[in-house]
């Protein structure tokens, strides 16, 4: 089964031939509780000797429960995120995974870490469920710069893509479909992690790292979680900004699965011409 899983410091966002998901990122510690009830989309995990809580119940149970933010996705919470989608995605026993990193990191020894932590036959108990599969193959793709992918129709010509995340931005920049390195870049700031949650001042700040290479009447494109808050202040800078909806299978889903969405389009390319 191909999945395409957007594992972001918020959110876990998941894609693929059963439609998407998404679920709480936070990641804590077990405790023992005398009355047990679950919380949203709460989880009790088990893996690797490892005990603890995930999803709204480790915001709420765990001392500890957080997630880890960060330019990179090379780290064990955001495996276990990855772990948690794929338990709970299907029943299948082989899947084929395109994961995110940040633009920033997105360097071919970032890349190799996080294949290697993921590749390979897992063992993981959630909620007294125990399943094991294989994660067969996983390829890592640009977060921001994929989202292109989700678009129901081609985005020839210069375009801007601007991912609003939890922990970063991610600005991305294609040329006739083909990404431009040199007009891309990670912005080391995010929704979550800025103290004046002021929309208009995020705009303000996005544009001002991204003035001196990007243009006032550039074609821009606003994905993630906030993108359609994010619009208006966005016009200030960019007039020609709009929110882009992604489509699986001809349905529209909102701007927050663009990158699972265009991670599940990608994995049907590239693994359907490996095989």
């Amino acid at each position: 089964m191909i999945v395409g899983i957007d594992a972001g410091n918020n959110e876990v966002k998941l894609a693929g031939s059963l439609g998407v998901k998404k679920f709480c990122s936070a990641i804590g510690e077990y405790q023992e509780r005398n009355l047990v009830s679950n919380h949203g989309d709460g989880m009790v995990f088990e893996y690797e000797g490892r005990k603890g809580f995930a999803g709204q119940l480790a915001l709420i149970e765990s001392d500890f429960g957080s997630s880890i933010m960060g330019d990179t996705k090379a780290h064990e919470d955001a495996k276990m995120r990855v772990l948690l989608a794929l338990h709970s995605y299907g029943d299948s026993d082989i899947y084929e995974i395109i994961v995110g990193q940040t633009i920033s990191r997105h360097t071919p020894e970032e890349k190799e870490r996080i294949k290697q932590m993921l590749v390979g036959t897992h063992t993981i108990t959630v909620n007294d469920k125990t399943r094991t599969f294989t994660i067969a193959k996983c390829q890592v793709a640009a977060e921001g710069a994929t989202a292109f992918f989700s678009s129901p129709v081609p985005l020839n010509g210069k375009i801007r893509i601007i991912d609003v995340g939890s922990g970063t931005v991610n600005c991305a920049t294609l040329l006739d479909m083909r990404y431009v390195n040199r007009d891309s870049e990670t912005l080391p700031f995010g929704y979550n992690t800025i103290r004046n949650k002021d929309l208009n001042e995020l705009a303000r700040g996005i544009f001002s790292h991204m003035s001196k290479r990007w243009k006032r009447d550039d074609e821009v494109y606003l994905v993630g979680g906030i993108a359609e808050m994010l619009l208006e202040p966005m016009k200030t800078y960019f007039p020609n900004v709009k929110v882009l909806y992604p489509s699986l299978d001809g349905k529209e889903y909102p701007p927050i699965y663009c990158n699972a969405i265009g991670f599940y389009n990608l994995g049907r390319v590239l693994y359907d011409e490996n095989n």
